[in-house]
């Protein structure tokens, strides 16, 4: 019998938050090692309880208990902000964390800096269910450092029972009924990507002069704005934000909680669509990578896939997770988005040089700050 039919079950999922589930890894929320040096090959195995670093609200609660289940382990999760706070907590040390949902690029920056395991993708039986756009995708040309959770756009979420005359722009975000109610993602790509698009320039343009016309874009926003935030189902759910930045999936999570689905509505921008993958991966200090591998191919198993898709609202390239987006674009066509979209690179966030990327950065500081 191999390890993916093993029914071990020694014990229940234990539901913690973040203090209870770093302190049962006897970890601190911050502190670190060098998690660089040679990539550690990783085989499907059970050798430890599960600790996952991932966005909040990302994945259906259902899977971990039922993987916890199955195999005996405890499944506990951590949650980050952004993308650039997990690549901080990485170059840390980690946690050390056993598994992690970095985007595309991200990943490609990880690999770099040898903080990501590698694995044998055949090892994984559920990857043979992978839509083929995936087999060596350009941040992970092998994809052996890597597998694909989710795909999106990036768009706008707002209250369509508050909200009136949005019209498709990211001129939106500064729409008079939101005023006071409306959150930027938090993340500095995405704030300052849909500035560039809004203002006619490439996404990922490094021109100074742009960017700081961007900026000055920005900071018109911010006058209409609440704040910055990537909780942005929560926000949604709660009644802080009427208008949010958002992915795709969130306005299909955010419906599944609450008591008026109709009341939300999604809307892609004209002047552009910033689109990408997350990923799973294997940080290189994992304290259970074999546990981390058998449960990416949990995640990878078709009425599993379906499941998970169904409750966070994301396309997941896998048979079952595609089928199931099928039914939820035909309730929802806005959210809709094809693999051909990811074939545009200029809409896809990457830097061609650092210097770029600490402009990005510096500035989006400057405008939080102001």
């Amino acid at each position: 019998m191999d390890i993916f039919e093993q029914d071990l079950n020694r014990r229940q999922l234990l539901q913690a938050g973040v203090g209870a589930a770093l302190a049962a890894y006897g970890l601190s929320a911050c502190g670190g090692s060098d998690s660089g040096g040679e990539a550690q090959f990783v085989k499907p195995e059970i050798d430890g309880d599960l600790l996952i670093f991932n966005w909040a609200e990302y994945m259906d609660p259902a899977l971990k208990k039922s993987f916890s289940e199955k195999y005996g382990v405890e499944v506990n999760e951590v949650n980050f902000d952004n993308l650039e706070g997990m690549l901080i907590k990485m170059r840390q040390g980690g946690g050390p964390y056993d598994l992690i949902f970095p985007s595309g690029e991200y990943v490609d920056r990880l690999k770099r800096e040898g903080l990501l395991a590698t694995f044998d993708r055949d090892s994984i039986p559920n990857s043979k269910g992978v839509n083929p756009y995936y087999d060596s995708p350009w941040y992970d040309e092998d994809s052996n450092h890597s597998m694909p959770y989710t795909y999106y756009t990036t768009g706008i979420c707002w209250r369509n029972d508050v909200v009136t005359d949005m019209t498709g722009s990211w001129n939106d975000l500064t729409n008079p009924d939101g005023e006071g109610r409306m959150f930027i993602l938090d993340d500095f790509q995405e704030a300052i990507g849909e500035a560039n698009l809004l203002n006619g320039f490439e996404l990922n343009t490094e021109e100074p002069d742009e960017i700081e016309q961007s900026k000055e874009t920005l900071l018109e926003q911010k006058e209409f704005a609440r704040g910055f935030s990537t909780n942005t189902i929560q926000n949604l759910a709660s009644g802080s934000a009427v208008i949010q930045q958002a992915w795709n999936g969130d306005v299909v999570n955010t419906r599944n909680q609450v008591d008026n689905p109709e009341d939300f509505s999604y809307e892609t921008c004209k002047e552009g669509v910033p689109v990408g993958s997350d990923t799973m991966a294997i940080p290189n200090n994992a304290r259970a990578p074999g546990t981390a591998l058998l449960f990416i191919n949990w995640i990878l198993q078709p009425d599993n896939a379906a499941q998970n898709v169904a409750w966070h609202g994301y396309p997941q390239p896998v048979e079952g997770g595609e089928e199931e987006f099928a039914k939820l674009v035909k309730e929802e066509p806005s959210i809709d988005v094809s693999l051909d979209q990811l074939e545009d690179k200029s809409l896809e966030f990457r830097f061609e040089t650092p210097e770029g990327r600490q402009l990005w950065a510096e500035t989006f500081t400057e405008v939080k700050a102001s």
